[in-house]
């Protein structure tokens, strides 16, 4: 595992001096303003909070974002870091929990970190408390409210409580796909969204929901041949793995294979050359940034930086781990547009002022980050399984893009969200 935390000793004086002039708590309400530097900003230091559930359920698919971070901020400080301070990092579980959410962004405030990184299906709960306090937020959104707060910058953004995309509706249509089952959970807001907005896509594309299952219960013989039973042809998930290939395995035995299944799940390099995989041979993935299978120059240097700096990560490609690359990457372009000792605000100010960013090549659009609210990301890339289950294939030349189908949130699968004020 890298360590960041690396001090030298001849800063020890220096740091303690700035540590003094910049406030020692979060909790006293300290302006950074008034100071030279933030807290968590030293001379030759910046010291940035990590949250993401290491434990928990669902755990396992978040497994490789710490080493995407740590190999980027690794790559950086190798560079001499960013204004000639090296990065630092304190990480904290959430246990893919609200309440743990909640608990490690109050522990990560009071070690006085200058930014939080976050990657989880539970930021609701730490939102309001780091938006108080106007630390720097970056990261993956799961919940509208990354849409709503100045200080919060997804670096994707897939899901919202008002507008969705024709982008997914757009690609099933493509494939042939006429009538749709939609399974989803309502284990996080996230997912819930997630269908309504499937929903809506499928919907405008002329695509009718014609069964709908919020309990995650398809798997089983009964409620597969419901889903036979409405003609459906089209399966969209967003249910947990097992129930997702067991709707598929037993469609196909039914004699009723599905013309297109989808899960956003299943980009997944553990997935492949596995029982499971083969299984789902011929099924497609969204990804939310340009598939690693393409190549690029970008895919190509991200793995350079993986394999010198994060080796212990294995295969490098998972979802998480790029998601852990891209956000550190966005946190460095932040500081890159400062000038002298950062304080919050400035920061927030120059990332607000960045109109272009693509992680280099690996988004799948540019993200303007000085639009007034960020909106739903309107292009997605879709890989499928290959028919050994061996690999993933990029469908088309380029990731497909689409327009915005606005609208306020409506019941999708079963299950609706207040929509937020903006």
């Amino acid at each position: 595992m890298l360590v960041f935390r690396t001090r030298l000793l001849a800063a020890a004086l220096v740091t303690a001096a700035l540590a003094a002039a910049c406030g020692s708590s979060e909790s006293s309400g300290v302006d950074a303003a008034a100071s030279p530097c933030a807290p968590g900003v030293t001379e030759d230091e910046v010291n940035v909070g990590i949250v993401y559930p290491d434990t928990g359920v669902l755990s396992a698919q978040f497994t490789g974002y710490r080493f995407g971070v740590e190999a980027r901020f690794a790559e950086a400080n190798a560079a001499g870091g960013v204004g000639g301070r090296q990065i630092s990092t304190i990480w904290r579980d959430d246990e893919f929990d609200s309440a743990g959410n909640l608990q490690a962004a109050r522990e990560l405030l009071r070690e006085n970190v200058f930014a939080v990184l976050e990657y989880t299906a539970h930021s609701e709960q730490s939102t309001p408390l780091l938006h108080d306090k106007g630390i720097p937020v970056v990261g993956v959104a799961d919940q509208a409210a990354w849409a709503d707060n100045d200080n919060m910058f997804p670096l994707a953004y897939q899901v919202d409580d008002t507008d969705a995309t024709s982008t997914l509706g757009d690609f099933v249509r493509a494939q042939g796909g006429t009538r749709a089952a939609l399974i989803t959970t309502t284990i996080t807001e996230s997912s819930v969204m997630y269908a309504q907005n499937a929903r809506r896509s499928l919907e405008a594309a002329g695509i009718p929901v014609v069964f709908a299952d919020t309990n995650a219960t398809v798997s089983s013989p009964e409620a597969v041949q419901r889903i036979v039973g409405s003609g459906a042809d089209t399966l969209i998930s967003l249910a947990s793995l097992d129930l997702y290939s067991g709707a598929v395995t037993a469609a196909a035995a039914a004699n009723r294979p599905f013309k297109v299944a989808l899960s956003p799940i299943t980009y997944d390099a553990h997935l492949l050359n596995t029982p499971i995989a083969r299984a789902l041979a011929g099924t497609y993935s969204t990804v939310g940034f340009s598939a690693i299978e393409r190549n690029l120059p970008a895919h190509r240097a991200y793995l350079a930086a993986m394999t010198t700096y994060a080796p212990e990560i294995q295969p490098p490609t998972q979802l998480s781990s790029i998601y852990g690359y891209i956000t550190a990457d966005l946190f460095l372009r932040g500081l890159q547009a400062q000038q002298g000792c950062p304080t919050r605000e400035s920061y927030i100010r120059g990332l607000r002022g960045v109109a272009d960013y693509d992680a280099g090549g690996l988004l799948n659009q540019p993200v303007d980050l000085s639009a007034g609210k960020r909106t739903v990301d309107l292009c997605t890339d879709f890989v499928r399984v290959s028919a050994a289950g061996n690999a993933f294939e990029p469908v088309g030349a380029k990731p497909l893009c689409g327009q915005v189908i606005s609208g306020a949130a409506q019941e999708g699968a079963g299950a609706s969200v207040p929509a937020r004020g903006r």
